[in-house]
């Protein structure tokens, strides 16, 4: 099948993964690891850029993720090194009293932040909940190691968020204490992992300064082996929806196009800043609230027809154009739609493995098309992966992610994918691939 000179991007063994990293920490602190957590990076079958809004997202973690070795400091302070080549800068040492949001912090745009800030977080969640309290001096060594593509639009800052999250809840908490190692895996329930989820949000959005809604965060704490996650991000309730069937006979592929995205730039928050003023002028909080409970097609026109109607007599709205705020508005109700869709599928709705497969690769690629045309955050390389991916008999591929950069998702039989991995070398010799296969939250190793 792996004919060409297509690079594969494999998630290696954890087992030995997990023993380099040790003697890693070994050599770099002078003392041995405390404990070893990985938390997986995900991709996203629908529901991109509406998780801020209420909607519905279906999420798989990958095998692949980040790896945390740490070892507690009593003095407050974090010392944090990574091991990927296009992020180390040595050790990076966080002091405590820039710890958090609004403190003078040297390193700002720094991948120290997601760090620092989960710790902040978990700190707060520990004010309403005792087990999870840290204790005031605590701080941590931490060495850092990821298979994920860096800046590949699967998920790399929230693994190392969630892997980081469970290292402080292990070696800084009373329920770290009473559950040492592998046993932090059974003690925490489900509502656990949802409240770590929603601090790790936390720090993306007021430490980092990333427009996130909890998607990425829900989908690496949450997820289940051999499902997709269906992530109604009006209560973040998560329903586990089988796709083992589709699996047997095609192939999900993660193209990372080597073009890295950022969120923390601004352009993603632009975006989300013209839907959510969409939002306001229909006299919404949710934009999901706006369509019913199973929305089709008619639902959204109704929903434009409306917002047409309240800014006829408008120049801008908020300052923003009101012809970018509709195209924002048309891409999340359009998702909302397809997400609501996918879900009905694979709950059952329908039946028939090719039919399935068709009709999911149908959503997958309009998704990308309103990404491209609507949310406007794809880029040619992604379009042309896109294009070629169709064109080499995919049943539909899509850009996953935040955007303006990343990896497109690709559904495709087994018999296909030699023909596809020639195609995508004639476009960029940067290109690589992941395998997709949903796998298992978070967790200590």
């Amino acid at each position: 099948m792996r004919t060409t000179d297509a690079v594969w991007l494999a998630p290696g063994e954890p087992q030995e993964i997990q023993s380099d990293l040790v003697n890693r920490f070994q050599q770099e602190y002078g003392r041995a690891a405390s404990g070893t957590w990985f938390a997986p990076g995900r991709a996203n079958l629908n529901g991109e850029h509406i998780d801020f809004h209420a909607g519905r997202c279906l999420p798989l973690a990958l095998a692949h993720g980040t790896y945390v070795a740490a070892a507690p400091r009593t003095d407050g302070q974090l010392r944090l090194r990574t091991l990927d080549p296009s992020l180390d800068d040595g050790v990076t040492t966080v002091a405590p009293d820039a710890i958090g949001p609004g403190a003078a912090v040297e390193a700002t745009g720094h991948w120290s932040q997601y760090v620092s800030g989960v710790l902040w977080a978990l700190r707060e969640l520990g004010d309403s909940q005792p087990e999870f309290q840290v204790d005031p001096d605590f701080g941590a060594d931490l060495l850092v190691l990821s298979t994920l593509p860096i800046g590949g639009g699967l998920s790399s800052s929230a693994a190392l968020e969630c892997a980081s999250i469970l290292a402080f809840l292990a070696l800084g908490t009373p329920f770290g204490q009473e559950n040492p190692l592998q046993n932090l895996n059974a003690a925490l329930t489900k509502q656990h992992r949802k409240e770590l989820a929603s601090a790790c949000v936390r720090a993306e959005v007021e430490v980092v300064g990333a427009g996130t809604g909890g998607l990425d965060q829900s989908a690496a704490l949450r997820a289940r082996p051999g499902k997709v996650l269906s992530l109604d991000c009006r209560d973040f309730s998560v329903t586990p929806l089988d796709i083992g069937c589709i699996l047997r006979g095609y192939r999900l592929i993660a193209v990372d196009t080597g073009e890295a995205h950022r969120l923390a730039d601004g352009q993603f928050g632009q975006r989300r800043a013209d839907a959510e003023a969409a939002t306001a002028l229909l006299g919404l909080d949710r934009l999901r609230d706006a369509l019913p409970e199973r929305p089709r097609k008619a639902d959204v026109t109704h929903v434009l027809e409306e917002f047409d109607r309240l800014s006829e007599q408008l120049e801008t709205l908020e300052g923003r154009s009101i012809a970018a705020c509709r195209r924002r508005l048309r891409h999340a109700l359009t998702e909302m739609v397809r997400s609501e869709k996918l879900h009905h599928l694979l709950s059952g709705d329908s039946y028939g493995v090719r039919h399935i497969a068709s009709t999911i690769g149908d959503i997958l690629t309009a998704g990308h098309m309103s990404m491209r045309d609507d949310a406007e955050v794809s880029f040619d390389v992604a379009d042309m992966v896109v294009e070629t991916a169709l064109a080499q008999g995919a049943e539909g591929a899509r850009l996953i992610g935040g955007g303006f950069g990343g990896s497109v998702l690709v559904l495709i039989s087994p018999a296909a994918i030699p023909k596809l991995t020639a195609a995508l070398e004639r476009i960029s010799r940067s290109i690589r691939l992941l395998d997709v296969a949903p796998s298992a939250a978070a967790h200590a190793l």
